[in-house]
C-alpha cells in the first residue's frame, strides 16, 4: 500500500517530537526521572504519548481544516476547549482508573485540589503544544498545495491562450471587421446585423473575457445559448436540440468554458437533426452544485471521440480546482452517447 506523502511527513514529525520529548525529560528532568523507565511507570509513557498524539491527529484532521483554516476562530476556540476536556478525560481514565486499578499507583502524588489543577495545567500545556504543531504542519501543507494549484492553473491557462492564439488571425482586425459589417447592415438588414453582433460577442467572450479560472454562471449559460443559436440558424427547421435549465441563477460562478465542452460534443459529433431522437442538454442548478447531463445519437459517419478541450483536460482541471468533489462520466449504449458532470458552485 502506497503511503500518502503528507502522511509520511506527519509520521516523521511525530517521531521527531517523541524523540525530542524523551531527550528533554532525560536531560532536564534526569535527576528525578529514574523511575520513568521502570515497570510500572514505563507504561505511563505510552498513555501520555497516546493522548498527546491523539490530540495532534484530532486537531489535524478535524479542528484545523473545519475551523482554523476557514478563519472560524470562535469555533476553533471552543474546539480547543473540547480537546482539553478530551485530553483530561482520556488521560484520567487510562492513568488514574485503569493504571491505578492494576498497580495501586498514581501518576501524580498530589492533594485532591492540587491534583485537579495539575491535571488541568498539564492538559492545557500539552493540548496547546500539540495542536499548535499539527496546525502549523496542516497550514504549511495547504500553503504548498495552493501554490502548486495556482502554478498548475496558470500553466493550463497559458497553454489554452497559446492554442487560442494559434487559431486567431489578428483578433482586433476580426472584431473591427465584424463591427463594420454590423454598422453597414443595421438599417437595411437588422436581423443579419443582430447575428453579426451576437457572433462578435461570442468570439470576444472566448478570446478576452473567459481567461479567468471562474466566470459567472449566467455568462457561461448565455455563451452556450448563443453558441447553439448559430447551429439553429444553420439547420433551420431540421434543428432538434432540447436545452433545459432547472434552478435559479444568482451570483454563482463556475470554471470558465466548462459547459461548452458538453455542448460542443453534442453539436459537433452528435446528430442534432433527428426529429424523433432529439439531442438533450440538461443543466440543473441547486443551492451549492451544478449538474450537466447530455444525451445524443452518435453520428456514425465520423469517429466519435472527444475533441476540442477534451474530457481528460476537463478532468485534470476540475481535479486541480475541486480535488475529488466532482463527478465526471460518459457512456455509450448502442448508438446513444451520454455525458454527466456534477461539481460544486462557487459563490464570490
Amino acid at each position: 500500500m502506497k503511503i500518502n506523502k503528507e502522511l509520511k511527513y506527519n509520521i516523521l514529525i511525530v517521531i521527531t517530537l517523541i524523540v525530542s520529548d524523551l531527550l528533554w525529560k532525560e536531560i532536564i528532568q534526569g535527576a528525578n526521572s529514574e523511575y520513568r523507565y521502570k515497570y510500572p511507570y514505563f507504561i505511563l509513557q505510552f498513555t501520555s504519548l497516546f493522548c498527546m498524539y491523539g490530540i495532534y491527529t484530532l486537531n489535524y484532521l478535524v479542528c484545523t481544516p473545519r475551523f482554523l483554516a476557514k478563519k472560524k476562530f470562535i469555533h476553533y476556540f471552543f474546539s480547543f476547549l473540547l480537546m482539553i476536556l478530551i485530553f483530561v478525560g482520556t488521560r484520567y481514565v487510562l492513568e488514574e482508573i485503569i493504571f491505578f486499578h492494576f498497580t495501586g499507583l498514581h501518576n501524580y502524588n498530589l492533594e485532591a485540589t492540587d491534583f485537579l489543577s495539575g491535571y488541568l495545567f498539564d492538559s492545557f500545556y500539552y493540548t496547546f503544544r500539540f495542536s499548535l504543531y499539527s496546525s502549523v504542519v496542516y497550514l504549511l501543507f495547504r500553503y504548498i498545495e495552493n501554490k502548486d494549484k495556482i502554478l498548475e492553473l496558470s500553466l493550463q491557462h497559458q497553454e489554452a491562450k497559446m492554442m487560442a492564439l494559434k487559431s486567431q488571425i489578428s483578433p482586433h482586425f476580426l472584431f473591427n471587421t465584424l463591427n463594420s459589417f454590423y454598422s453597414e447592415l443595421y438599417d437595411e438588414k437588422p436581423e443579419t446585423a443582430k447575428d453579426i453582433l451576437k457572433l462578435s460577442q461570442l468570439l470576444r467572450y472566448v478570446t478576452y473575457e473567459a481567461t479567468q479560472n471562474y466566470m459567472p454562471l449566467q455568462k457561461e449559460i448565455d455563451f452556450i445559448q448563443d453558441y447553439l443559436y448559430f447551429y439553429k440558424k444553420r439547420y433551420e427547421d431540421n434543428y432538434f436540440v432540447e436545452l433545459t435549465i432547472d434552478g435559479n441563477v444568482t451570483h454563482q460562478q463556475i470554471p470558465s468554458l466548462i459547459l461548452i465542452h458538453f455542448v460542443e460534443n453534442v453539436s459537433k459529433h452528435g446528430i442534432i437533426n433527428h426529429k424523433n431522437n432529439p439531442a438533450k442538454i440538461t443543466i440543473t442548478i441547486t443551492e451549492d452544485t451544478l449538474e450537466v447531463s447530455t444525451q445524443n445519437k452518435i453520428n456514425v459517419s465520423e469517429k466519435y471521440e472527444d475533441k476540442g478541450i477534451g474530457t481528460q483536460n476537463i478532468k485534470n482541471r476540475l481535479t486541480v480546482l475541486f480535488k475529488d468533489k466532482f463527478q465526471l462520466s460518459n457512456s455509450k449504449e448502442n448508438d446513444i452517447f451520454k455525458a454527466y458532470l456534477k461539481m460544486p458552485l462557487v459563490t464570490k
